[in-house]
């Protein structure tokens, strides 16, 4: 009874949040079918995940680090560069849901293509089988990025500010238990299946459940709000593409903000180092390619209890505290990097980094979410999003770079310094107040 008591606490607004009469109508629709549309997500991802399974498949067609490091950097960039590209337009559209969905399409398509690329190894070159495979990451993260901005206006509008650290908690943390499960499995995959079959497996099925959320995805519903002549982006407004006044504005005005940008400049920078942890572990001691699945299974393992944390204790904690907390173990895992003796301090490594992701993924979220008013927020993610996006792109460069030139340890102790730097910025940061 106690359970589900907490369980429905869980799925209620407090009565004393104002907020518009549609969004409390719909909350609890909203707040399961956004919930399932990020959990069986990460329960995909497991199949194809960004730091271990993939980088280790590129490894596989390459020795170059720098391609193998651009996998991830890819990805992340781009989800994040396009939004700035995007917040003009956005800001004007009455309604985000229609833009949103459209784009959700789209950024599933390479889902379908990569297993294809997988199973076409055994017709194709590798040397084509790379481009061809950064292609189809290139794609999935600008793809990525063209519906992050809609589809955060859409989490914003529909999960209140006070619950929000709540809501990403439970969704992440169902969905890491799931990726937990889907970890196993692709390591039973890797281990039994013959190369590249194992990979093109766990690739389709990695692609089925990333479907399989966009239909959860679709069952929000967006309420009706109000919109300003000014903002709506109705045929026949001139739309562009870029807002630059307003941008030049908002960055003047907003030394918070510009704190803000500067630590997570530094800490993308830091960053470099991610993509080298799974391959660089298999290589330091001659580990087979099943364990980067085993990699996956403990940053998964790692992000439930960080998600589990947040998600109890972030509404009151506060996104800047969850975000320099998260800095704090990124060091710890970039210093377990450069001194691990063995495969078990890999092994910590990925644990403490997945606490660390946790904190990262809810402490961006809120944080960027409510650095600003709520007419500006479009603008607002924008800047906090592609800005440190531009250093995703470029960190794997330098650290491809540092890895060929002086070897993986150097890269780590430069990564270090980066970090440093940008969670001593975290530390000027402030908590931004409640909408």
């Amino acid at each position: 009874m106690r359970l589900l008591q907490k369980i429905r606490g869980f799925l209620r607004l407090p009565p004393d949040i104002r907020i518009e009469p549609q969004v409390r109508e719909h909350f609890r629709r909203n707040y399961i079918a956004n919930a399932l549309d990020q959990s069986v997500w990460l329960l995909g991802e497991s199949f194809v995940s960004v730091n271990t399974i993939v980088p280790v498949f590129a490894s596989t067609l390459t020795d170059s680090a720098i391609l193998i490091g651009l996998v991830p950097a890819l990805i992340h960039a781009g989800w994040f560069i396009p939004q700035v590209l995007m917040a003009g337009y956005i800001k004007r559209l009455p309604r985000k849901m229609p833009f949103a969905r459209a784009m959700a399409k789209i950024e599933r398509i390479p889902y379908l293509i990569l297993p294809l690329t997988a199973f076409l190894l055994h017709w194709i070159s590798r040397e084509f089988a790379i481009w061809l495979f950064m292609i189809v990451i290139a794609w999935r993260g600008i793809a990525s990025g063209m519906v992050a901005l809609p589809w955060q206006e859409v989490i914003a509008t529909v999960i209140p500010s006070p619950v929000r650290s709540r809501f990403f908690g439970v969704a992440r943390t169902v969905g890491r238990t799931l990726g937990v499960v889907g970890s196993v499995v692709a390591g039973f995959i890797l281990a039994e299946l013959s190369y590249p079959n194992n990979y093109a497996l766990c690739f389709l099925i990695g692609a089925a459940f990333v479907w399989l959320s966009y239909f959860f995805f679709t069952r929000t519903i967006e309420p009706e709000v109000s919109v300003d002549k000014e903002t709506d982006a109705s045929p026949g407004t001139k739309v562009p593409l870029i807002d630059f006044p307003a941008f030049k504005t908002i960055l003047k005005r907003d030394l918070n903000l510009r704190k803000y940008l500067t630590s997570r400049i530094f800490f993308q920078l830091g960053s470099m180092a991610v993509g080298f942890f799974a391959v660089y572990g298999i290589q330091r001691f001659s580990l087979a390619d099943e364990q980067a699945a085993v990699f996956s299974g403990l940053l998964f393992v790692s992000g439930i209890l960080g998600f589990v944390v947040w998600g109890v204790v972030g509404d009151q904690f506060g996104p800047r505290n969850i975000l320099l907390t998260s800095d704090v173990f990124f060091i710890i895992a970039l210093v377990l990097a450069y001194f691990s003796p063995s495969v078990w301090g890999i092994y910590g490594l990925f644990l403490v980094f997945g606490f660390a992701q946790s904190g990262h993924i809810i402490g961006e979220l809120v944080l960027g979410m409510g650095l600003g008013p709520e007419g500006e927020r479009p603008i607002y993610l924008g800047l906090v999003r592609s800005i440190p996006g531009v250093f995703v792109l470029i960190a794997p460069l330098i650290g491809g770079t540092l890895v060929e030139w002086v070897g993986y340890q150097a890269m780590f102790i430069v990564a270090l310094g980066f970090g440093l730097v940008g969670m001593a910025f975290v530390l000027q940061v402030k908590n931004p107040k409640q909408i």
